[in-house]
């Protein structure tokens, strides 16, 4: 009996160590792909903002690894949202126009947080081109923000670091889709 117990126990470890390689393999070739064409950070960014999510442990195809990167993306649009609303109920802007922006600047994170979470209907429907259509949506969503602060406003937006790693975030998950399932080597 206790030679039973020790053969499951050992085989369930057995299989933890095995998916857990397969998770690292896929995570470091698919952010290898998706960086081809990128700064040199984003690799190393890639992987590190994969890694920190626990469900990405346990993927197993790149169908979860672009819905783990979906999740992130949409955990990084609501905290970013949260920061800038927080600046606004603490009124560190430093202007009427800054403050104005800022508001556009929620709505349109609220925006880019529904349009992620209609891409991971697009993944459960297996419809990777209107996923990947509507991630690239949701992608503009930061940039559309500072640019009303660096327009011809030259005011100076409070969150332009968490708007460029948001832009990051969103776009693994678009690269992982498009290497993936637009347009696969």
């Amino acid at each position: 009996m206790k030679f039973l117990f020790y053969l499951v126990v050992f085989f369930l470890l057995l299989n933890g160590f095995t998916a857990n390689k397969v998770a690292n393999s896929l995570i470091r070739d698919s952010c290898k792909k998706a960086s081809k064409n990128s700064e040199p950070h984003y690799y190393k960014f890639c992987i590190a903002s994969i890694s920190e999510n626990p469900e990405s442990q346990q993927v197993k195809n790149i169908d979860e690894l672009i819905r783990v990167g979906v999740k992130n993306a949409i955990s990084n649009m609501t905290n970013v949202k949260g920061i800038v609303e927080r600046i606004l109920k603490e009124r560190k802007y430093t202007s009427k126009l800054s403050e104005k922006m800022l508001r556009v600047c929620v709505k349109l994170y609220s925006e880019g947080t529904n349009l992620l979470t209609k891409c991971l209907e697009y993944i459960k429907l297996r419809d990777f081109d209107k996923l990947h259509n509507t991630i690239r949506h949701a992608r503009v969503v930061p940039r559309e923000c500072e640019m009303g602060f660096n327009d011809d406003n030259k005011q100076k937006s409070p969150v332009t670091k968490e708007n460029d790693v948001l832009f990051d975030t969103v776009d693994i998950a678009q690269s992982f889709n498009y290497y993936a399932h637009v347009n696969p080597d």
